[in-house]
């Protein structure tokens, strides 16, 4: 994990939660056998931002904050969104993951899907041993939208004509979903009042969604590697899926008019792409992409406002700030394909 990073936000509640998260996963990772331990440390522990169940500290934070209660939650975050990373590879049938082989690239996709299986089930019995019905119910949601989003990215693909409504309703179900439970778990589990259990719903899909659009931007950066990102450039296009920045600049006749008979063959070079990119960039796709991106973190900063509690709401507006930061210097993606925490 990057200390330094976390600490440049000064959040020391939060680095010492996060160490006993990461304590915790790699001692229930040791518990497993065989091919299921081997996949689920290669998955569970290859590092990664951790901001999910960072956000659910964060809102969970009270006078009685209690890390050793908090934690099987805390993991059951993490352990769902890795589920949900393990069937989007396969979907999406990607090589690399975090700078690592996926497992369906490793092994098979049968032992992916079992294995994605396995730790979709893992998460609702740790969730389960707090006896309270209420965040089982969110959990039960939020899994149920994750699914459903995959299924509407499954029927999108490929679709050049589809609207920024379409879009943001796909990325609320694939992306901020998660993000949002996160928060109200913590609310929830830490007795706070319907009116910042709500707020904090609603941060969590601002943060959400400001999340997915930077990593469209930075999926798009002509002048990010392989190696920087951890996944081929242009890896979303590659794929048929059809991001913000693509959505805004196929309103250009003459960008999609160049664009669509490179998009519709079945596999793009990487001189194909690096076409793509430079039309893309000719357009004014990314700047609209980027006043999105700014209109929905700031939304996420005033309802951070609105919350109860000075660390909470301190710690949420840091992390809108930490965001912000990093975005631009197109660092969240490469921090986290090396394998390193960031927040």
């Amino acid at each position: 994990m990057d200390k330094k990073k976390l600490n440049n936000i000064n959040i020391n509640f939060l680095q010492s939660g996060l160490d006993s998260l990461e304590r915790y996963l790699e001692e229930y990772s040791e518990t497993l056998e065989d091919i299921l331990k081997e996949t689920v440390k290669s998955t569970l522990l290859a590092g990664g931002k951790r901001i999910r169940p960072s956000l659910f500290l964060i809102c969970a934070r009270n006078k009685n904050y209690d890390i050793d209660y908090l934690i099987p939650a805390a993991s059951s975050i993490e352990i769902i969104h890795t589920a949900s990373l393990i069937h989007d590879d396969i979907i999406d049938k990607s090589i690399l993951r975090r700078g690592r082989r996926t497992i369906h690239n490793t092994y098979d996709k049968d032992t992916a899907k079992f294995v994605g299986d396995f730790l979709f089930t893992q998460s609702f019995s740790l969730l389960n041993s707090y006896s309270n019905s209420r965040i089982l119910e969110e959990m039960s949601k939020a899994a149920q939208l994750l699914v459903k989003g995959e299924f509407d990215q499954l029927k999108t693909k490929k679709d050049f004509y589809q609207d920024e409504k379409m879009y943001f309703e796909k990325i609320f179900e694939k992306t901020s979903s998660l993000f949002k439970v996160s928060c109200a778990l913590g609310g929830i589990l830490s007795g706070s009042s319907e009116a910042d259990i709500e707020n904090m719903e609603k941060f969590g899909e601002y943060i959400g969604i400001s999340f997915q659009i930077n990593d469209d931007m930075i999926d798009v950066d002509i002048n990010n590697s392989p190696d920087g990102v951890g996944k081929p450039v242009g890896n979303d296009i590659r794929q048929g899926d059809i991001t913000l920045p693509f959505i805004y600049a196929f309103s250009d006749a003459s960008f999609r008019a160049k664009i669509k008979p490179l998009i519709q063959k079945d596999n793009l070079t990487d001189a194909d792409m690096q076409s793509i990119l430079k039309l893309l960039k000719g357009t004014d796709a990314i700047t609209k992409t980027k006043e999105k991106f700014h209109s929905y973190l700031g939304m996420a900063r005033a309802t951070a406002g609105l919350i109860d509690g000075e660390e909470r709401k301190e710690g949420l507006i840091k992390i809108c700030d930490f965001i912000l930061q990093e975005s631009e210097r197109g660092y969240l993606q490469g921090q986290e394909a090396q394998g390193r925490s960031v927040i």
